[in-house]
């Protein structure tokens, strides 16, 4: 049997996309691996976001293009998001493509081996947790974001389709589901005429087999008294709030077009707070921002330093074509950015460390992905603190247990992002 291999670069989003393309290698007789060496086909399904993806995306696609230069793969497809914005300049300048597939376009890539289209997915995840993309595409036209101009406008699935997605994944073991989108909070307003993302939470939590739910993306400008009152009160929800704030300035936020001002980002964290004190919150946050003086970014430091996030990760501003922010004056320096991005994330690390070392002899429960590559410990987890690839990890020297398997753990120990844990 010959087999293919996939590179999926980018968001979780684009994660499930490689899921439906390895579902239909999969229906073509074609069978995966992950060594390159070995595929007689090698997709390479693109991110064009920012500039750092863009760049990761063409040395992938220049590295996949070596083994077809040496006879190891048949044939290089690529797909994606950086495909999407730049189709004709890629087909002209990396010649050994054999196919460009646009964004989505599922029915042209089966063709290619002529199989029969059939809309599922492969899981590229470990078969315990699995994300559920519930819209694509995005209204809210944020300045620096090129994503409604690759995915377009906002695109919900019907809670009816997902609840069936869910039941599948559940069948196939899956454990935690992560809901996914663009803006989670607006889930439902195209078909619906109204957010309907509580609706969809509690039709999820009744699926058996599901045992946690972990939502990604929420809006701040669209987070409601009803949606923290959900995560409080269904049990399978981790308390876990992933809200791109992306800066603290209010004429900062306002040039954004982020639709929400430093006093109310101030009222969500303080009501997620009372209502939910466990609460682990994730945000980013933007630096290099066109007109962030010194002044604007010390108010997001000092903001960072007030509120202390438990998660958090920072970016460089990138300058995307045919966005709002792209003539913008004020421009700040690479250099200034990058050295802004240090600073903060250095001041992040000790928050880090301070708010860790409070879990330590505590009870949590640990969801086990994977055996340990650290010869110290034997399993790695994570716990409702950590969204997988993108937060901490929670490391376990002994016990009787197996892959997927959700454990009491008691910690032991704390690095800056991780937690060390025992079995109880």
């Amino acid at each position: 049997m010959k087999k293919y291999s996939i590179i999926s670069l980018g968001c979780s989003k684009n994660l499930v996309d490689s899921e439906v393309f390895s579902y239909i290698m999969e229906n073509s007789n074609f069978s995966y691996t992950e060594n390159l060496l070995d595929a007689h086909i090698i997709i390479v399904n693109t991110c064009g976001f920012i500039q750092d993806a863009k760049i990761e995306s063409i040395e992938s696609i220049l590295e996949a293009a070596e083994y077809k230069n040496k006879g190891i793969c048949e044939k290089l497809i690529v797909t994606g998001c950086l495909v999407k914005r730049y189709f004709e300049d890629i087909k002209q300048s990396i010649p050994e493509i054999d196919h460009l597939i646009d964004l989505k376009d599922f029915k042209t890539f089966s063709k290619i081996f002529s199989s029969k289209l059939i809309i599922s997915r492969k899981l590229l995840t470990p078969s315990h947790y699995a994300y559920l993309r519930i819209s694509d595409g995005c209204n809210n036209c944020c300045s620096y974001c090129a994503i409604p101009l690759i995915r377009g406008n906002l695109k919900s699935v019907p809670i009816e389709k997902l609840v069936k997605e869910a039941e599948f994944l559940a069948d196939k073991g899956v454990k935690e589901l992560i809901l996914t989108a663009q803006d989670t909070c607006q889930y439902g307003v195209d078909i619906y005429k109204s957010p309907k993302l509580i609706e969809l939470l509690n039709k999820l939590h009744e699926i058996k087999g599901i045992e946690w739910i972990r939502i990604l993306y929420l809006h701040p400008a669209h987070i409601t008294s009803e949606i923290i009152d959900t995560f409080a009160g269904l049990t399978k929800i981790r308390k876990y709030f992933d809200i791109p704030f992306q800066h603290i300035n209010d004429q900062l936020l306002k040039s954004m077009n982020r639709k929400v001002h430093k006093k109310k980002i101030i009222n969500i964290l303080e009501e997620i707070k009372t209502k939910i004190p466990e609460a682990a919150i994730r945000t980013t946050f933007i630096v290099g921002y066109p007109e962030e003086t010194h002044k604007k970014f010390m108010e997001l430091k000092e903001f960072i330093k007030e509120q202390k996030f438990l998660r958090l990760g920072i970016f460089s501003y990138s300058k995307e074509e045919n966005t709002m922010a792209f003539d913008l004056p004020g421009k700040v320096s690479q250099k200034t950015s990058e050295k802004r991005k240090d600073e903060l994330m250095t001041l992040q690390e000790s928050i880090s460390t301070e708010l860790l070392m409070k879990f330590i002899g505590k009870k949590i429960k640990v969801i086990i992905d994977q055996k340990s590559d650290n010869k110290d410990f034997r399993f790695e987890g994570r716990s409702y603190l950590d969204a997988p690839e993108i937060d901490g990890t929670v490391f376990i020297s002994e016990g009787d247990i197996k892959v997927g398997d959700i454990v009491e753990v008691e910690i032991i120990d704390s690095w800056e992002y991780d937690l060390i844990g025992k079995i109880i």
